[in-house]
C-alpha cells in the first residue's frame, strides 16, 4: 500500500511538474498563407526563429515556442486563426505573413481585441493606420502609402517611361497602390494613365487579353501590382510575345512571394526588363558587414542543410524583415520582463515597443526609437520601422537571386 501511495504521489508531482513547465512556455504566432504561398511563410519562419536562436528561445524565465497556422489568403479564415491567437493563454504575439487583405478587413478585430500583431511582409498602408493611440498593429516592412512614387520615380526616370501602364490586382492592395501610383504620376506630369484590374487566380488567357490591350494602347512599360502565382501568369504571357513587342515590367515586391522564380526561370526571363521593390538589403550583395556574415551563419546552420549560399533563400525579404522584427520584439521583452498574465504582458510590449530606449543592429539599419505612440494626426507613421530611405528596387539574378539596386 505503501509502495502504491508512494507511485501516486510521484504521479501527481510527476503531472504538476509538467503543467508548470508548459505554463512556462509561450507562443509565437504566425497566421500567414502556407499553401499557395509557402516561401514567403517559409522565409518568415525561419527569420523569427532565427532571432529567437539568439537568446536560446529563452526570455526572462520563459520557454518560447512557435505556432504556424494557414489562412490560404482568406480573410474569414484569418479571423478564425487569430479567434485561435486570443484564446490560447500563453500566446504572447502574432506574426502575419504577404497578403495585406486579412489585415486589412480584420484590422478593428485585431485592435478591438488587443491581438499584438507584427507584420514583417504586407504593405497596404491603412494596416497601421488605426484612429486609436491604443494601436495594436506593428510593421517592419515596405508601406504603401510610401513605396508607390518609389516604384513610378523608378520607371519614369530609370525605365525611361513616358506612357506607362497601371496593371493591378483586383484587392484593396490594388486599390491602395491606384491610389498612391496615380498621386505619383501627377508629379511627374501624367494626369491619364492606362489602368488594368485581374484577380487573384487570373488564368492565361485572361492576362494574354490585358497584355495585348496595353501594347495596342501603344503603352512602353507596365506598372505591375501582383502576387507571385498571378505575376508569373502575367510575365509568362508577355514573354509570348515576340522581343519587339515586350515592354519592361517595374513591379511591387508580390512576385518574389512564391515560387515565381521556378515557373519563369533565369533563361526565359532574361531577356525581359523586370525590377521590384525590395528593402536595402540582401544577403546577395557583395561588402556584408560581419554581422550579416553572423546572421547567414545563423541561418545556415539552422536549415540543416537546405540553405548553403544566400541564393538558396528565397523570398528572402521575409526572412530579413521578420529577423529585424523579432530582435526589435525581443528588446522590448527585455525592457518590460514578463508576468505570466498574457493580457498585461501584451499590453506591457505593445508600449515597450513605442519606447524603445537602445539602438538595435538589424540585417537592414540600425534602429534608433523605431516606433512610436501612435496620433494618426500627428504621427501617421509612428508604427512603422522603415521609412522611403530604406527603399530599394531590385532584380532576380542568374540563380534567382535578388540584386538589391542602390542608384
Amino acid at each position: 500500500m505503501k509502495k502504491i501511495t508512494i507511485i501516486v504521489v510521484l504521479l501527481i508531482s510527476s503531472v504538476l511538474w509538467s503543467a508548470q513547465a508548459e505554463d512556462k512556455t509561450l507562443f509565437v504566432y504566425l497566421d500567414a498563407d502556407l499553401s499557395n504561398h509557402k516561401e514567403s511563410s517559409q522565409a518568415i519562419q525561419k527569420g523569427i526563429e532565427v532571432a529567437f536562436s539568439d537568446i536560446n528561445n529563452e526570455i526572462d524565465g520563459y520557454k518560447i515556442a512557435f505556432k504556424y497556422l494557414d489562412h490560404r489568403g482568406n480573410v474569414i479564415r484569418s479571423k478564425r486563426n487569430y479567434q485561435a491567437f486570443l484564446k490560447d493563454p500563453n500566446a504572447l504575439v502574432i506574426y502575419s505573413g504577404i497578403h495585406s487583405p486579412p489585415l486589412i478587413k480584420n484590422r478593428s478585430f485585431i485592435n478591438e481585441n488587443k491581438a499584438l500583431t507584427l507584420v514583417p511582409w504586407a504593405a497596404a498602408g491603412f494596416i497601421t493606420r488605426y484612429p486609436s493611440k491604443e494601436n495594436w498593429i506593428f510593421r517592419l516592412s515596405i508601406d504603401d502609402s510610401r513605396a508607390g512614387s518609389t516604384i513610378i520615380d523608378y520607371a519614369m526616370t530609370q525605365q525611361q517611361c513616358k506612357k506607362p501602364h497601371l496593371l493591378l490586382e483586383k484587392t484593396p492592395w490594388g486599390d491602395a497602390n491606384l491610389k498612391t501610383m496615380s498621386a505619383a504620376l501627377k508629379n511627374h506630369g501624367i494626369e491619364k494613365h492606362g489602368i488594368s484590374r485581374f484577380s487573384w487566380s487570373v488564368k492565361a488567357k485572361g492576362a494574354a487579353i490585358a497584355i495585348d490591350e496595353i501594347v495596342n494602347a501603344k503603352s512602353d512599360c507596365i506598372v505591375l501590382v501582383s502576387n507571385a502565382v498571378e505575376g508569373a501568369v502575367i510575365v509568362n504571357e508577355m514573354l509570348n510575345l515576340p522581343n519587339e513587342k515586350r515592354l519592361p515590367i517595374v513591379s511591387h515586391w508580390g512576385v518574389t512571394s512564391g515560387n515565381f522564380h521556378e515557373i519563369i526561370p533565369y533563361e526565359r526571363r532574361k531577356d525581359l526588363e523586370l525590377n521590384f521593390i525590395q528593402s536595402c538589403f540582401s544577403f546577395t550583395n557583395p561588402q556584408q558587414s560581419p554581422f550579416a556574415n553572423a546572421v547567414f551563419s545563423q541561418l545556415v546552420a539552422h536549415s540543416k542543410g537546405k540553405i548553403a549560399e544566400p541564393a538558396d533563400l528565397k523570398s528572402a525579404v521575409g526572412f530579413i524583415h521578420a529577423y529585424d522584427l523579432t530582435r526589435l520584439l525581443i528588446q522590448a521583452i527585455k525592457q518590460t520582463g514578463l508576468t505570466g498574465n498574457i493580457v498585461t504582458d501584451r499590453n506591457a510590449i505593445r508600449l515597450a515597443l513605442e519606447n524603445i530606449d537602445k539602438p538595435i543592429q538589424g540585417l537592414i539599419k540600425t534602429y534608433i526609437k523605431p516606433f512610436a505612440e501612435f496620433n494618426l494626426e500627428a504621427n501617421k507613421n509612428a508604427h512603422e520601422a522603415l521609412n522611403p530611405d530604406s527603399y530599394c528596387m531590385g532584380s532576380f539574378g542568374t540563380k534567382d537571386e535578388i540584386l538589391i539596386s542602390h542608384e
